[in-house]
Order: structure tokens, then sequence, then C-alpha cells
């Protein structure tokens, strides 16, 4: 019998896999990535578009054009097409990154036929519907005039402006006479360029049929829209910068926000595995250093996170808190503190093991769906890595040693490389 008053051992995962996508071709040459793994009638559907802000001639004109797709159609309107989603329990999300741009579907597999027949409307068949247009505008507008009176948003539009610089793709912040400057033409501009055909490929994951596969060849087998080159319309090569200190006066705030950071290596460099290991030591979960020393044992701040926020070209390393207008410099100074102490001293075992049985453990927690698998192969595939990137993570984490977190911590924090703004009232 089972004694229950002993705590099972416990068992370190020696190591991580996850299914690999079937690739196949639909009849016009569009990539179609199989995930078959699931035992629920539903499915998953992802079309990833290189249509990206990398690709658009003006601040917003991506974004726009993706948000668009869905208000409206030649033969449904949005209120038609959001109330017939509604009715057949599926759902649709949109998402513009700095390459690519995504359209996502979670269907039913019984109601697939009426859901993919709406999905390929919104790609094949977008009418851009003026009236529509103004109302996604305005929306967009009110949400970014409410965004700016945020500490957070202030710091971080003035952290990316400062790092890359205003006439590079990273720090190029929209202003609301970008939104008024998005019109129809505009749009059906980037949209007969980026949306075709020759520019898409197709992620299916869940409980896939032979029926699946037809519908999909039915809907997107055949060639469709303007097929073109795909011409990159800016540079991302990331400049270095000199580190610099900025502040944002916001007077009615009731809190500032403190963001420390730059530019580092891309996701292909050798370093990069260990380095997101020594940013989850330093403030990438509930544990870390900074949580632990200036939320616990300071009380300077509800929060505070380090994190590597990967883009085609690199990866920005920030480390990000709100606090108290008179907690902002003693913040600061722990900050810095903790680093110093990364780089004159090794980790110890004891906190190392931690850090790896949490990283091993979101590892497995983030890819433990059917569903979420899509996610891993689209990040694999559109930010071009190896296949084998996930195993590389894992053997990393799990062979870092305390000499290489250190060598890392002088390499990559030094302070005076490093910048720091701070949005919300001025101190005397």
């Amino acid at each position: 019998m089972l004694d229950r008053s002993q705590q099972p051992p416990l068992k370190m995962l020696e190591e991580f896999t996850i299914p690999q996508p079937v690739c196949k071709e639909l009849s016009n040459g569009v990539k179609l990535y199989l995930l078959d793994t699931g035992d629920v009638e539903v499915t998953r559907v992802d079309l990833v578009f290189k249509a990206g802000k990398q690709y658009q001639d003006q601040v917003m004109q991506a974004l726009f054009t993706n948000r668009m797709l869905r208000e409206g159609t030649s033969r449904f309107n949005r209120a038609e097409i959001a109330e017939k989603l509604d009715f057949y329990g599926a759902w649709v999300d949109q998402n513009v990154a700095y390459g690519h741009s995504f359209i996502t579907l979670y269907s039913l597999n019984r109601y697939l036929p009426e859901t993919i027949d709406i999905l390929a409307q919104m790609i094949q068949e977008p009418v851009f519907d003026e009236q529509a247009l103004e109302v996604v505008r305005q929306n967009n507008i009110q949400h970014h005039l409410v965004s700016l009176l945020k500490t957070s948003v202030q710091a971080r539009r003035l952290f990316n402006k400062v790092v890359y610089g205003t006439d590079h793709l990273y720090g190029m912040m929209a202003e609301e006479s970008d939104f008024r400057a998005i019109n129809r033409d505009v749009l059906l501009d980037f949209f007969h360029r980026q949306y075709h055909s020759g520019n898409m490929s197709v992620y299916l994951s869940g409980r896939i049929t032979d029926h699946c596969l037809h519908l999909m060849e039915q809907a997107f087998g055949h060639p469709f829209g303007q097929v073109q080159q795909c011409v990159s319309r800016c540079c991302l090569d990331v400049q270095t910068r000199p580190p610099f200190h900025g502040f944002v006066e916001m007077k009615d705030s009731v809190q500032s926000t403190v963001v420390i950071g730059k530019s580092t290596i891309s996701l292909h460099h050798p370093d990069c595995y260990q380095l997101r290991i020594l940013v989850t030591l330093l403030g990438g979960y509930f544990g870390s250093r900074l949580m632990s020393s200036v939320r616990e044992e300071k009380g300077y701040t509800y929060g505070i996170y380090a994190m590597l926020n990967p883009t085609p070209s690199d990866n920005a390393l920030m480390i990000l808190s709100d606090c108290g207008h008179e907690y902002v410099q003693p913040l600061l100074d722990e900050v810095y503190h903790q680093i110093e102490l990364l780089q004159q001293e090794p980790v110890g075992e004891k906190e190392l093991s931690l850090v790896r049985s949490y990283m091993q453990g979101d590892l497995c927690r983030t890819y433990d769906s059917v569903l979420s698998l899509s996610d891993a192969w689209i990040f694999v595939h559109t930010q071009n890595l190896p296949d084998t990137y996930f195993h590389d993570y894992w053997q990393a984490v799990d062979s870092v040693t305390p000499t290489d977190l250190q060598r890392l911590a002088c390499t990559y924090l030094c302070k005076e490389s490093l910048t720091e703004v701070v949005a919300g009232q001025k101190m005397l």
C-alpha cells in the first residue's frame, strides 16, 4: 500500500524533447507543418506571412493591415464574421512582429469546414472597409493615448529610442499622427505586396485528420494574391550606441518606472543560452536575486524583473521595475550591487540548481499542450534557429557552471555599458 506520509522521491528530467512537425506542401508550394499529437477534436491553424514591420513603408502599416483582415470580406461584414466565429465556438487571434504577421484559428474539428472558409476569406477577400477602418483607428488612438499616461509605457518608449535610435525599426515609436496617416490605399498596397500564397506558411496542431488536410488544400492550395518577391524595407543591423541616462517627467504619476538595459547578442550567438540563464538568475523568476533583495528584503517594489527580449538581430536585455518615487535611487543602487556580486563571486551550487530546476520546469510547462507546440516551431522557424534549439537550450541549462556565469556577468553586465531610464516624478 502507498505510504502517503512519505514524500515521493524527486527526480530530475534528464532530457527534453518535443515532437517535430511533419512538413508537407500544398499544391501551390505552400509549406504545411503538421503536429498531429492531440486526442481531443480541436485543431489550431496558424497562417504565417512575411508581413511584419520590417516590410512596411510607414509606421503602423503592418499592424493595421493585419488587424483589418477580420473587419469585413467580400461576403461577410465584420459583425457577421464575429457572429459566425462565436456561433461555431471558434476564436481568431492576430499578431504582428518585426518579421512576420500571424493569423491563428482555434476551432472544433466538427466545424472546420465553416471556420476555415471564414479564415480563407479573411486573407483572400478582405475589403478594407472605410467605416470599419475609422472605427479601428479611433479605438487604437484612444488606447495609444491612454497608454501614454503610464510610466511603464513612457520608460519603455524612451529606452527603445535611445538604445536603437529613432531611425531604426526597433526605435521607431508610434505617435498619434502615425495612426491618422493610415488610409485604405496604404493598407491595400501592403496587403497586395505581402499577403499572397508565395509568402505564407501554415502550421496545423491538434487532432489532424485527412479531412483537415483536404480542407486546407481546398482553402489554401491554389495560388492567390499578387505573388511577388518579398523585400525588406529597412535595415535591421543594430549599431553600437553609447549608454544613456534619461528621465521622463510625469508630474501626476503615483509611481516611477525604472528600465535598465542594453542591446546584446542575437539568438544565434554561442553565449545566448547561458546568458539567458544568467538573466533568469538575476531577475527572471520569483526566487531570483533581484526579487529576493529588492522586493523581499528591502521592500522597494512589489516586483522587479530581468529579461531578454529577442528581435531578428539581437536580444534586448532589460531590468524593469515600478516603485515609489523615493525608492528609485536605492533601487538602482541595489540592482548594480547585485550585478557586481555576480561579477565578483561565483554562484553557489544550491542557487544554480534552483535556477536549473525552474528553467527546465518552465520549458516543460510552456510546451506541455499540443496546441502550444505550434508556438515552439513557429518561433524556431521564424527566427531561423536550428531544429535542435530546444535540445541545445536544455543542455546549456544542464551543463552551465558558476565560472561560465561569472564570465558572462563581466562581459555583458558591465555597468558602464548599461542604459538607465526612469519615468515618474522628479525627486528633489
